[in-house]
């Protein structure tokens, strides 16, 4: 729904230098390096396990307009979900949340960050619900920006074939021990059953989700389309697995560059939803297809 996945991208620490450059109530796109994120603290951020859920609710007098909780919780990635959390459960909907989520932050990374969200006067937000419509996301890229009228709202699509071989150019077919994970390109969708690279022939086609075996099969949904708009650069913001901070730091964009020149730094495409599905939402599960719809 809202033209991308629930609260994907939706909150953000911002770096409080750059403070006036953000409006809540009339949000735009912002380079990454506005942010605490990936991009300008990779190893920091690694050592972080993060949760985020959305719960809902019967309080009608809550933080959210939809009678929501949006839960983060954060512990050591050494320690494990065992030991206690260095954050939370907090909830972001709530104007204390953020606050709390975002002294945390800065305590962590020795410069003041703000947490922001859209839709929403981040001034004034101990008087305010925040928004039911996510019709922003903080993302590191501008595609949406460039592709769609303004829209930042995109889907990451990774092929899984694509950093299989990849991983195998950098360690060898052969290392059981070093590899890489689709998950370290923060994707929305993995497919697979597809050939290494072909993803990047999709660009300016539709895509459709076919549904499998699912819960959802009995369900008369539209099915969701999303049109390919463009490869996905690479920058410092992967150089470390979130999953396997101990292989250290990879430049990915030179090895890109490296191992598959015809290519360049690009690994990835981004997508975003076609309009009648953006305004009606829908379900993609693991297991379900995906098919080119003919022109």
């Amino acid at each position: 729904r809202d033209g991308t996945f629930e609260d994907d991208r939706r909150f953000a620490l911002l770096y409080d230098t750059s403070g006036d450059a953000f409006d809540g109530e009339d949000p735009s796109w912002l380079h990454k390096e506005n942010f605490l994120c990936a991009f300008t603290a990779p190893e920091l951020l690694a050592n972080l396990d993060t949760e985020y859920r959305v719960e809902t609710t019967d309080d009608d007098n809550g933080c959210d307009a939809n009678n929501a909780r949006r839960v983060l919780t954060i512990w050591d990635r050494k320690l494990g979900r065992s030991s206690s959390p260095l954050l939370g459960p907090i909830d972001l909907a709530c104007s204390l949340g953020r606050e709390k989520t975002a002294q945390y932050f800065t305590n962590l990374c020795g410069r003041k960050v703000q947490c922001v969200v859209a839709n929403f006067n981040n001034d004034k937000s101990s008087a305010s619900r925040l928004s039911n419509v996510h019709s922003h996301q903080f993302g590191n890229t501008s595609s949406g920006v460039k592709n769609n009228n303004g829209d930042t709202r995109t889907i990451h699509i990774i092929n899984e074939n694509t950093v299989r071989q990849f991983s195998e150019a950098i360690y060898g077919k052969e290392s059981d021990s070093k590899y890489l994970t689709s998950t370290r390109f923060r994707p929305n969708i993995i497919v697979d059953n597809l050939e290494p690279w072909a993803e990047f022939d999709l660009i300016g086609k539709v895509i459709e989700a076919i549904p499998g075996k699912s819960k959802y099969d009995t369900q008369d949904t539209t099915p969701l389309r999303f049109r390919i708009v463009s490869r996905t650069v690479r920058c410092a913001g992967v150089g470390v697995d979130p999953l396997h901070p101990e292989l250290g730091i990879l430049d990915i964009p030179n090895l890109l560059s490296k191992h598959f020149p015809q290519h360049g730094p690009y690994l990835g495409v981004y997508a975003i939803l076609e309009n009648h599905s953006s305004l009606s939402g829908g379900v993609i599960s693991v297991g379900d297809s995906l098919r080119v719809v003919e022109d």
